[in-house]
């Protein structure tokens, strides 16, 4: 109590922040300290020390015009609960539940009005990373071997949050803002194609379907990076594909069908040029 008295009436800003500290470290002691007294085990102090984090990050922002020190609370309150989720790792089902419920907290700490851009895709993220670990947790749990199911998620995050970035910043470019989250959506999959050693006919369907997706979206919104990803991901599925069908089809018609594009390519070979540099220059002119 002497802590927070001090924390709220001190003049000079030092003094505020031990006084926030300590008062801060007090409560998690007694947090932690409790359950065990009560014979219960470690994880179980998990849920009353997440709710002291939640409190702090609410006290950070009940006083906006303290904001230096709403940046202490707020960063204590991170660490406070990032202990909550060690102590609670034991059992996936209550790491899982800790990161869900801090998720929700650091969301509806963003909502306050006032808050800088900075602070809000900060919290964004956190809140986002936290909702996403706790998915994952869950599914590790269950025995979920997909590895959609933990890629997809975060993918979606990522790209929801280039759109948008290209929507709040005028000058960014497709790769910065698409380009981590159309990895982490086409890359795992197209190695799992790859280098599987089962068929996958409807994950290498699915593939080309998103891959094709992001082509047209692309190429409908002129950004370059959805372009490129999308129709690389497809070529290395034709070569795949292409590959796979090598042993059941006579190699005449292989034979065939080279030299019918060989022929092809011969006869229209300036046009094949001129199509192929303003294809490079369409390209380059893609944001």
């Amino acid at each position: 109590m002497a802590a927070v008295v001090v924390a709220a009436g001190a003049c000079r800003f030092e003094v505020r922040v031990a006084g926030c500290l300590t008062a801060v470290g007090a409560a998690s002691a007694l947090a932690v300290t409790a359950p065990l007294a009560s014979g219960l085990p470690l994880r179980a102090a998990a849920y009353p020390l997440l709710a002291v984090a939640a409190l702090v990050l609410a006290a950070a922002a009940v006083n906006p015009a303290r904001a230096r020190l709403g940046r202490v609370l707020d960063a204590a309150a991170q660490a406070v609960a990032l202990v909550a989720a060690v102590l609670a790792v034991e059992v996936a089902r209550d790491l899982a539940t800790v990161c869900v419920l801090w998720g929700v907290a650091v969301a509806l700490r963003l909502l306050r009005r006032g808050e800088p851009a900075g602070r809000r895709w900060a919290f964004a993220g956190i809140a986002a990373g936290s909702e996403l670990v706790g998915a994952w947790v869950l599914l590790a749990a269950g025995g979920v071997t997909v590895v959609e199911a933990y890629t997809l998620p975060a993918a979606a995050l990522a790209v929801g949050a280039g759109l948008l970035a290209l929507r709040t910043r005028p000058g960014l470019t497709s790769w910065p803002a698409l380009g981590p989250g159309l990895v982490a959506a086409l890359l795992p999959s197209l190695v799992s194609v790859l280098v599987g050693p089962d068929p996958q006919p409807w994950r290498r369907l699915l593939l080309g379907a998103a891959a094709t997706g992001a082509v047209l979206a692309g190429a409908t919104r002129r950004w370059q990076a959805p372009v490129l990803l999308g129709g690389g991901v497809l070529t290395l599925l034709a070569l795949h594909e292409l590959a796979r069908g090598w042993d059941l089809l006579p190699r005449w018609i292989y034979l065939g069908v080279g030299g019918l594009a060989l022929v092809g390519l011969a006869a229209t070979y300036e046009r094949r040029r001129r199509d192929l540099a303003r294809l490079r220059a369409a390209v380059g002119r893609l944001g």
